[in-house]
């Protein structure tokens, strides 16, 4: 499998996964059969971790990579180690679900190489704990290399690889893997909803069809599954997209400051102004990725970066209200 793995990302070809047709659970049996993971506990424990990941999650990451990291989170929490040619196999099925686009470049195909270097080079030399987490690394960089992120949610750049690599062999194995599993039933209703159900009104919807040309009913589903607070921040802005419209009309940043400082009544200084550029170009993927599911929050901060900076320029424009501070 490794020759042939190989052999696969030098043709710079990646079929891709058919994650539209496939369920998350049938990708899991699917990538257990490839990895040969019969243990029957393992397979238990991966079933139990790919069942407590959330939509948002999963929307983020991408069938492929959640449940490939479900099985490497589980081989480490049930001591399920690797030799060194089944961690070859799972280097070659965890890259399996990459964008075909992505996985065909140079950088890719030079990041995925060094791994396999390093796994053929290191591997039966590292201590048997170091060993154990190897799949967790695995995935980790697989998930930088397609989505640009680790699936903790931190931003790696492609050329970073292998000081990231080398940074996660020493982490990696300090951690425990189950930690970020919540165990909770699947069925579970989820705490908002029926707050939310009186929190938008058929003008949201409307004004939100307009915007992003979504049909209405699947926008009364994605509204649906919102915190009230994120509603307000959509209705905010979506009220205010005409607003928002005529500022991105402005492409000289003396003239969009000038007009800003005008609607507010007040300066700004040249990073509000720049938050505030940032915020305007990007307000229909906000709102899109919001109604999506996608803001996954970031490492132990419990907040999502990329979110949270473009709320901050919506906020200097006066678009959307501030967070309230919680009472000491």
């Amino acid at each position: 499998m490794c020759k042939a793995w190989l052999t696969h990302m030098a043709s710079g070809r990646n079929p891709a996964t058919p994650e539209a047709e496939s369920s998350t659970g049938n990708i899991l049996s699917s990538a257990l059969d490839m990895l040969k993971v019969e243990d029957a506990e393992t397979r238990k424990k991966a079933v139990e971790f790919l069942g407590s990941v959330s939509v948002a999650t999963v929307n983020a990451y991408g069938k492929w990579i959640t449940s490939v990291k479900a099985i490497a989170d589980a081989c480490t929490a049930t001591g399920h180690t690797f030799s060194q040619s089944e961690l070859c196999d799972f280097l070659a099925v965890a890259a399996k679900g990459m964008d075909s686009k992505r996985a065909g470049t140079k950088a890719v195909n030079d990041a995925t190489f060094y791994i396999y270097m390093d796994i053929m080079e290191n591997y039966q030399k590292a201590d048997a704990n170091l060993r154990l987490h190897y799949p967790r690394i695995i995935i980790d960089l697989i998930s930088i290399l397609d989505k640009g992120v680790d699936t903790r949610g931190g931003a790696v750049g492609v050329y970073g690889i292998e000081r990231y690599y080398q940074e996660r062999k020493v982490s990696a194995p300090q951690e425990d893997a189950s930690s970020s599993y919540v165990a909770r039933p699947i069925a579970s209703p989820r705490p908002y909803a029926g707050q939310n159900a009186a929190a938008f009104g058929e003008g949201l919807v409307d004004n939100l069809s307009h915007v992003t040309g979504r049909a209405k009913k699947d926008l009364e589903q994605s509204l649906s599954n919102l915190q009230v607070a994120d509603i307000k921040k959509v209705t905010d802005l979506s009220t205010n997209y005409k607003r928002l419209q005529k500022y991105r009309k402005l492409t000289k940043p003396e003239e969009l400051k000038k007009e800003v400082e005008r609607d507010l009544g007040r300066k700004l200084t040249d990073n509000q102004l720049q938050h505030a550029v940032n915020s305007i170009r990007k307000t229909r993927i906000y709102i899109e990725n919001l109604l999506d599911g996608k803001f996954v929050p970031h490492g132990t901060h419990g907040i999502n970066h990329v979110k949270h900076n473009l709320e901050y320029g919506y906020q200097l424009m006066g678009l959307i209200e501030p967070r309230r501070r919680k009472a000491n």
